[in-house]
């Protein structure tokens, strides 16, 4: 599932590429046709992302009703959504590599401007793409918890939550209502650095704690996001010796390497099932 900084990548791209100018929707794959023609011809006049969810602003024309009153488009990627950009030659320029020659799953095909000036935005396999108005954006940003990648998020919000659970870190974090936008590779990698162990129960992680884990979650994932997405949470002296520049096989210190040495202190990483997924820990350096 994409994580919470690919959201906000995503909206990078679309308040660089697309705000403030008149859009042209359509909908390939037809699932989302009417809200495509409510769209069409709309300018884009703002764009926020909040945990895994984006939300796109259009003008309302005067007098509109129906879809065409609703100013918001929602979005969220789900287990394979995704949003693929293409320059006016029709190349993809960013997004997920497109594999084979399918084009079923397009959901939404937002455009603007024409000739060298042309840029295209194509949403894929998303879980939710729907126009709303204001209450139904409130109704699901109030279900959030904070967002590590927002300027206005609160991280005592998330901590009010988690300290009242019995449930474990790794379970906590990746519950929206907790911290929006984390998932697997973060619930991983930022209690590791924060020297917290995945199965202590959320009531036993004390405020300073709290904080400590919380501003590697801000820094790692805004990281990525200055990367254009691209995970990396090592640090230069824990990679291997004469690696230049991180690869997939050295950029974690936990995610997927179960049984390998920790990069800190040589003990063999952990792995088991929680919240329906593999988490990763150094039984060394995360202490229960």
């Amino acid at each position: 599932m994409p994580e919470g900084h690919i959201v906000h990548v995503d909206a990078r791209r679309f308040t660089a590429r697309l705000a403030g100018r008149t859009v042209r929707a359509a909908s390939p794959q037809g699932r989302f046709a009417e809200g495509a023609a409510a769209l069409d011809g709309r300018r884009l006049t703002g764009v926020e992302a909040y945990g895994k969810n984006l939300f796109l602003r259009f003008s309302v024309p005067r007098g509109a009703t129906a879809g065409r009153a609703m100013p918001w488009l929602h979005v969220h990627l789900g287990l394979i959504g995704g949003w693929r950009w293409y320059d006016a030659d029709g190349m993809q320029v960013a997004g997920r590599p497109l594999r084979g020659a399918g084009g079923g799953n397009r959901r939404l095909l937002l455009s603007a401007g024409r000739g060298q000036d042309a840029v295209s935005a194509d949403l894929r396999g998303a879980m939710t793409c729907r126009l709303a108005d204001a209450a139904g954006v409130d109704v699901v940003v109030d279900r959030l918890g904070p967002d590590p990648l927002r300027d206005d998020a609160d991280p005592m919000e998330g901590f009010a939550r988690a300290s009242r659970s019995k449930a474990p870190l790794g379970t906590l974090l990746l519950r929206q209502d907790v911290v929006a936008g984390a998932g697997l590779i973060w619930r991983c990698e930022a209690p590791f650095l924060a020297g917290i162990a995945p199965q202590r129960p959320g009531r036993d992680v004390g405020e300073p704690e709290w904080r400590r884990l919380w501003d590697h979650l801000a820094r790692l994932m805004g990281a990525a996001v200055e990367r254009g997405g691209a995970e990396v949470t090592t640090e230069p002296a824990d990679r291997p010796a004469g690696t230049r520049r991180p690869t997939r096989a050295s950029a974690f210190y936990l995610f997927r390497r179960t049984g390998e040495p920790c990069r800190v202190c040589g003990t063999p990483i952990s792995a088991e099932p929680m919240a329906g997924r593999t988490v990763w820990w150094c039984s060394s350096c995360q202490p229960d």
